[in-house]
């Protein structure tokens, strides 16, 4: 039996116009698939198949599979079904309850009615978190939570998803008879789910055990996405084996947790198996008696976790708990040598003595002994971008800035002004790029540089310009001593890229350094997996603006995963020691239909309103010296220069400092297409 009605519901609910969907139904021994973009069509197609498990895919479908033989058709034994490459993107997250019952039966009312349970159990737990409203099924045996998303199809947001429900797997699945379970093999892109407005059919129909019918219970007033940064925080829950490291003397310890629960007599209420381990129930927290609901987890990885349910106890986790008993769990283990060190390394290492004070100081400051800083008497380089210098007074030196952008967001144009203001100031600036030819980063400062008076259309359209050359020799000479391009035949090797650095800032008095960006690096100097060694690189650029005291302005790129979502500071790609080192951190913002749907769901509509005219939108996520976050610019960008502006009135366009000496030229220098206008020689 089919219900027509809640079939249609969950089409709208679900699936925007025109995704493909693949249906496929599930029979003893058969397998029947079908592709569609209709919900008329699907419901003309099933209704034959009474009797049948009738499921589809939970995210949307490339569009290329409807070019398949069951395109608007269902058939049997389809030589292709929709594969985890034939995903667009993840646009639902499905957390699906069932309970445990003997296999090929439907449920009884008892064992559903614990599964509904449990489901309001992990919908409070989600909302406490931040996570939208989902959309809640009655999948027939047990309940769906579907949590709308925008996520890309990436080997990034399948581990991201799978961490995500083996959480929710650790903290409410209980697989001992009589317990509820969570699906976690549904972090495959590409999974089936029962299509609502069916019946199931797992067992035959019984009055203990009936077939029923799926349906829609609840729909969000507005079915909003949930931010990427909600879902890492959960997946980021999941107990990780100890690593060697420093911390633990290069010794990961033992975890015994049942031998470590008896030895402290710390009594358990029970325990029960989840897919990834076992979960002891305890009969009190240890951080508080009167909270009855905690629990200690040993996972079949090696990896032990404690989590309690109470908001002032959510921060403990298994180390807070074993120190809890003994406060000496993770001294005194014996060294052990990490691998490939050489075998003096076992040998315990005495802890360092303290240094004797030198001419930095004293080592504990006392506050009548610090000297005040006004902040307004450092050294600042101004941006160029009037309402961004309002907001900071600038780059300051020494510091670390990092921005970020999905690609087309402006980010190297802004650091083109970046280096162009600073040389306006007197200032030298170095840059590296490892990808951009220097040809290439010189024609793009040329036609910044030149400005709307100077730039000429080239011979590819009137709508593509480029700097003349009589111009371009200008400016170049005005750039002679402030600008230092990295020659990328060089290579891309940290190790060696750090000394010349250096030695560029030493030798010429540079101000900023701009990397442009951190994925056109091999970080071959330090050791570790990619985030450690990420940690290390931040840390070193953090030393090198201190000791040269310079500011590093360096390029991030947004995770894979970001897909059409709002970008955040924890958008950065790589270890979350980027923004939280660096001093400064900008967000550049695209401008359009799809940022004002983002900025409005997380800024609110009249914010977003008040920037639906610029062309970019310039974030200040993080400013350490005067605590600026979520501060939005409106900037506009000028094709014809390459320039991001602040404003479009005359007065405030900048004249750079080589128009100062103009430079009389001769018709004959230049070949006939590269000639200025002829009322630019009327101006000499």
């Amino acid at each position: 039996m089919i219900d027509e009605q809640t079939i249609r519901q969950w089409w709208d609910v679900f699936k925007a116009p025109d995704n493909l969907t693949e249906i496929r139904i599930l029979g003893d021994s058969k397998t029947f698939s079908g592709y569609y973009k209709d919900v008329d069509s699907i419901i003309r197609d099933i209704k034959q198949y009474d009797g049948y498990g009738i499921y589809a895919t939970i995210n949307a479908v490339k569009d290329a599979c409807f070019s398949r033989k069951q395109c608007n058709r269902i058939i049997q034994r389809p030589k292709e079904t929709t594969s985890g490459n034939d995903i667009e993107a993840r646009t639902i997250i499905l957390v699906d309850l069932d309970p445990i019952r003997p296999s090929g039966t439907n449920s009884t009312d008892a064992e559903k009615a614990r599964a509904l349970g449990r489901a309001r159990e992990i919908y409070k737990f989600l909302e406490e978190r931040g996570f939208e409203k989902p959309v809640v099924c009655d999948s027939a045996n047990g309940y769906h939570l579907s949590y709308k998303v925008r996520l890309a199809n990436s080997p990034e947001t399948e581990v991201l998803v799978k961490n995500f429900l083996r959480v929710l797997d650790m903290l409410f699945s209980d697989s001992e008879e009589g317990g509820v379970s969570i699906d976690t093999a549904v972090f495959d892109p590409n999974r089936i789910a029962k299509l609502i407005g069916t019946t199931s059919n797992k067992g035959s129909d019984t009055p203990e055990r009936p077939q029923r019918l799926s349906r829609i219970l609840t729909v969000p007033d507005e079915f909003k996405e949930t931010d990427i940064s909600k879902i890492r925080a959960v997946a980021s829950m999941l107990p990780e084996p100890e690593k060697p490291s420093r911390e633990n003397n290069f010794a990961p310890h033992p975890v015994d947790v049942e031998g470590f629960l008896q030895k402290h007599g710390i009594e358990v209420l029970r325990q029960s198996r989840f897919e990834g381990g076992i979960k002891y129930i305890l009969k009190e927290c240890p951080f508080d008696h009167n909270h009855k609901d905690s629990a200690v987890f040993a996972l079949n990885n090696g990896a032990a976790g404690f989590k309690c349910f109470h908001n002032s106890d959510s921060d403990k986790g298994w180390r807070e708990f074993v120190l809890r008993y003994e406060p000496d769990y993770y001294n005194n283990r014996p060294m052990l040598a990490p691998q490939g060190l050489p075998k003096k390394a076992q040998q315990p290492v005495e802890p360092p003595k303290p240094e004797p004070e030198d001419d930095r100081g004293a080592k504990w400051l006392d506050p009548t002994e610090i000297e005040r800083v006004n902040p307004a008497e450092l050294d600042y380089i101004a941006t160029g971008i009037a309402e961004l210098d309002k907001a900071i007074f600038g780059l300051l030196k020494p510091g670390l800035s990092i921005m970020t952008g999905k690609a087309g967001s402006g980010k190297s144009t802004m650091l083109n002004q970046f280096i162009l203001s600073a040389r306006q100031q007197g200032r030298k600036a170095a840059l590296f790029t490892g990808e951009l030819p220097a040809w290439l980063i010189m024609s793009w400062l040329d036609q910044s540089a030149a400005g709307r008076d100077y730039v000429e259309p080239s011979r590819f359209g009137s709508d593509k310009y480029y700097s003349p050359k009589h111009i371009s020799k200008k400016i170049n000479e005005w750039l002679k001593g402030y600008l230092f391009i990295y020659n990328n035949d060089y290579g891309d090797k940290w190790s060696q890229l750090v000394s010349d650095i250096t030695d560029c800032v030493r030798k010429n008095n540079v101000d900023i350094v701009i990397i442009d960006n951190l994925m056109a690096l091999t970080l071959d100097s330090f050791v570790g997996e990619k985030n450690d060694k990420q940690t290390q690189f931040v840390k070193e650029l953090k030393n090198i603006s201190r000791r040269e005291n310079i500011h590093i302005a360096l390029v991030a790129h947004p995770r894979k995963e970001i897909g059409m979502q709002l970008l955040r500071m924890d958008s950065v790609a790589g270890t979350a020691d980027l923004s939280n080192a660096c001093d400064n951190l900008f967000i550049i913002h695209r401008g359009g239909n799809d940022f004002q749907k983002q900025a409005a769901s997380f800024f609110g509509a009249p914010r977003a309103n008040e920037l639906a005219p610029y062309d970019v939108v310039l974030e200040i996520a993080k400013d350490r010296l005067f605590g600026k976050t979520d501060t939005l610019i409106g900037l506009y960008y000028e094709e014809k220069t390459r320039r991001i502006l602040g404003s479009l009135d005359e007065r405030d366009y900048v004249r750079y400092g080589w128009e100062d000496k103009p430079v009389q030229q001769s018709l004959d220098e230049f070949p006939a297409d590269d000639l200025p206008s002829p009322s630019y020689y009327e101006n000499f």
